[in-house]
């Protein structure tokens, strides 16, 4: 169940709409590799496909304890629904999100250094958080919004190379694909196949 509340509330926690971002309705693509704590060799894991039409946000990805996961959330209402095969049988699990007050915790110095990723100039920044053993590099685009993915509060751009800190070791994403293109608005529904239930009724229903 960790795994269901890291994939649904840490990664999208938080939503800022301060600053003005170009539009972007497409599709985002992501690997995931897992940097040993040792040799420091990255393992691929897999992928994460983000798609957008600017307003709704669908993410797709998987792990190896609840196989398929899927997230849609409204970037401008606090609402969002986790969509996962459990035992056999479909959920949408439903979440409200209250206001996001807290400080970030983490610290942004931003540095000389560009690198071409995912087709963008990146910008490089030292990222700094109590989770990492030193500060790491991390590279994000200044015009594009964060919200897409949700992750580093208080960056001021889209991550296209960035790390979390797991019980597993340190995971690094990396943008490989950016397509500007048409989503059908049906990409972004609950079909009827799947059970629409509160977080607190799936893990009470779970636990029996």
């Amino acid at each position: 169940m960790k795994l269901i509340l890291l994939f649904s509330v840490f990664l999208y926690s938080s939503l800022v709409f301060s600053q003005n971002y170009k539009p972007f309705e497409g599709e985002l693509t992501y690997s995931i590799e897992l940097i040993h704590p040792e040799t420091n060799k990255a393992k691929f894991i897999s992928f994460t496909t983000i798609f957008t039409n600017d307003t709704l946000v669908r993410t797709e990805s998987e792990n190896i304890a609840l196989g398929k996961q899927t997230l849609i959330r409204h970037l401008q209402l606090s609402k969002q629904y986790v969509l996962l095969e459990y035992q056999g049988k479909k959920y949408a699990i439903q979440q409200n999100i209250g206001k996001d007050t807290i400080p970030s915790s983490y610290t942004f110095t931003e540095c000389r250094g560009v690198k071409k990723i995912g087709g963008f100039k990146a910008k490089k920044i030292i990222v700094n958080h109590s989770n990492f053993k030193t500060p790491l590099a991390m590279y994000y685009v200044k015009e594009i919004n964060p919200n897409y993915i949700g992750i580093l509060k208080g960056i001021s751009g889209l991550p296209v190379k960035y790390y979390i800190q797991t019980e597993n070791g340190l995971l690094c994403y990396t943008l490989r694909e950016f397509k500007e293109k048409k989503i059908p608005s049906s990409l972004f529904l609950v079909s009827k196949e799947y059970e629409k239930i509160s977080f607190l009724d799936f893990i009470e229903r779970v636990s029996k």
